[in-house]
C-alpha cells in the first residue's frame, strides 16, 4: 500500500471526527497518517504491517490523550427539580405493575405498599412527592 494512501485515509477519519464527535476516531487517523509517513521512510512494509501500525499507533495515542484532551466540566447535569411536585395518572399494567403517567411518559412506582388498594384503581389521581432512580415516589392526590 502507498504512503499517501495511508495519509489520505488518516486524514479521512480526522475529518470524519467532524461530524462524529465521538473523539475517537480522531486518534486512529492519527495513527495512518503516522504509519504512512512511515511508510514514506520504509517502504518495504507490506499492508498488513502497515495496517497493524496504523491501529496499534492509534490505540495508544487514544489510551494516553484522549482524556487529556477532554474537558472533564464539558456538560452539567440537568437539575430534577423541573421532575418534581406534579400530578400524574395512576396505571396499572396487564403484569399488575403499578405506573404513574407524568411529564409525558410512564414513570414506574417507587413505592407502591404506600397506596393503599381501594385508590389502586386506573386513572386515580397521584401526587408525585419526588423522581428517584428512574422511579416515581407518589401520594394519593387530595
Amino acid at each position: 500500500m502507498s504512503w499517501w494512501l495511508l495519509v489520505t485515509l488518516g486524514i479521512a477519519l480526522v475529518i470524519a471526527e467532524v461530524f462524529i464527535g465521538a473523539f475517537i476516531v480522531l486518534w486512529f487517523g492519527f495513527g495512518a497518517v503516522i504509519a504512512g509517513l512511515l511508510t514514506l521512510l520504509i517502504p518495504d512494509l507490506n499492508a498488513g504491517i502497515q495496517l497493524l501500525l496504523a491501529a496499534l499507533i492509534g490505540a495508544v495515542l487514544l489510551y494516553f490523550f484522549r482524556d487529556r484532551c477532554i474537558a472533564g466540566e464539558n456538560a452539567s447535569q440537568e437539575a430534577l427539580h423541573t421532575f418534581s411536585r406534579t400530578t400524574g395518572e395512576l396505571h396499572v399494567t396487564e403484569t399488575g405493575v403499578l405506573t404513574v403517567f407524568a411529564n409525558g411518559t410512564f414513570w414506574q412506582i417507587g413505592n407502591p405498599d404506600d397506596i393503599a388498594p381501594q385508590h389502586r384503581t386506573p386513572g386515580t389521581t397521584l401526587e408525585i412527592r419526588e423522581f428517584r432512580n428512574n422511579k416515581a415516589y407518589v401520594s394519593i392526590s387530595g
